[in-house]
């Protein structure tokens, strides 16, 4: 099973051979909360807001698409998101409630 280190190597290897990784960290985020708009946009499909029909594997695309632009950043910061995923893990298990 691939892990978070193998997938953000991944995306910084896939970055680097089409000259990605020049990107500015603002443009990421710019990015992110376009993919997040898309992902908003799926979920008010499923509740019957919007009229288009949702589908699945549309929400499962960008969702993907949010998760390469996480990675990303975190790879310009020098971010280990496997190392800080269990960290977060850690933080959340001494939590009694969501206050």
């Amino acid at each position: 099973m691939t892990n978070l280190t193998q997938l953000q190597k991944e995306v910084m290897d896939y970055d680097k051979k089409y000259g990605w990784n020049k990107d500015k960290e603002s443009h990421i985020v710019l990015h992110m909360s376009e993919e997040l708009g898309e992902i908003s946009r799926r979920i008010l499909r499923l509740e019957g807001y919007k009229t288009e029909k949702f589908k699945r594997a549309e929400l499962a695309e960008e969702l993907v698409d949010l998760l390469y632009l996480t990675l990303k950043l975190a790879n310009k910061f020098d971010i280990d998101m496997e190392k800080e995923w269990y960290a977060a893990f850690e933080r959340y298990e001494k939590k009694s409630s969501r206050k």
